[in-house]
């Protein structure tokens, strides 16, 4: 005798069997650790950036897990603290650091595990790692906006110096002029000198004749002439140019 199944077992059955393939896609796609092993890290944040449960765990830019769980701390100051989940075979240092980062400039935020140093032993399960806080936005604009203003105020200064030197060349340019004319005339001289050395060694051991006060004032008024002639073809030259 053949045993028969009712139309509400057989519609009983099927419902069952999807809501058991239903359970297993939603397990895969949430990427749910209830049949993984592994071990939890904590991590405290000042700030996280809007670190969200489920978020990747990398360490060294390798996924090892996920943030299991976040909690307020409330004591001294307000903190946050990540449950890290880790997969079972991840070692990771007690001296290391916890960044939160994002995949891309505006992508998902994870935590990137800094490893440690290899002379520190490895952290236990539920052990405490260094967090290390993100960089906020509204820190990261105010910081633009300070450096922006020492910058106009570099400027001004620097506009108010070179201002105040050309006022000083413009009222002492006659001095200058004089100055470069003198050093222009110096240069002259020894340079004549030189090569009446040069061609007549013998007058550095025998002392020259004493002029006159008259030829003193003749040489003085040629050289003068000279420096304006020099000065007349320097102008000449520039307005060519």
């Amino acid at each position: 005798m053949k045993m028969r199944i009712s139309d509400d077992a057989k519609i009983g059955l099927l419902v069952l069997i999807c809501l058991a393939a239903l359970a297993a896609v939603l397990l895969r796609v949430g990427n749910y650790s209830f049949f993984k092993h592994g071990y939890s890290l904590k991590s405290r944040f000042h700030f996280t950036g809007g670190v969200k449960r489920h978020a990747p765990v990398r360490l060294c830019g390798v996924d090892v897990g996920e943030v299991r769980d976040i909690q307020l701390i409330y004591g001294d100051e307000t903190l946050i603290e990540l449950d890290l989940w880790l997969n079972e075979g991840v070692k990771v240092r007690k001296d290391a650091v916890a960044y939160v980062t994002t995949l891309g400039l505006m992508g998902e935020k994870y935590i990137e595990i800094k490893s440690g140093t290899n002379t520190v032993d490895y952290a236990s399960a539920d052990e405490l790692i260094t967090g290390e806080d993100p960089v906020r936005l509204e820190e990261l604009v105010k910081i633009g906006t300070k450096v922006a203003e020492d910058v106009g105020k570099m400027a001004n200064d620097i506009s108010t110096v070179a201002k105040s030197v050309d006022n000083t060349i413009s009222d002492n340019r006659a001095k200058i002029d004089e100055i470069f004319d003198n050093l222009d005339e110096t240069s002259v001289n020894f340079r004549d000198f030189s090569q009446d050395i040069k061609f007549h060694p013998w007058k550095i051991l025998m002392k020259g004749k004493e002029k006159s006060k008259e030829e003193m004032e003749a040489d003085h008024a040629k050289m003068t002439a000279e420096r304006q002639i020099r000065k007349n073809n320097f102008a000449a030259k520039k307005g060519v140019k």
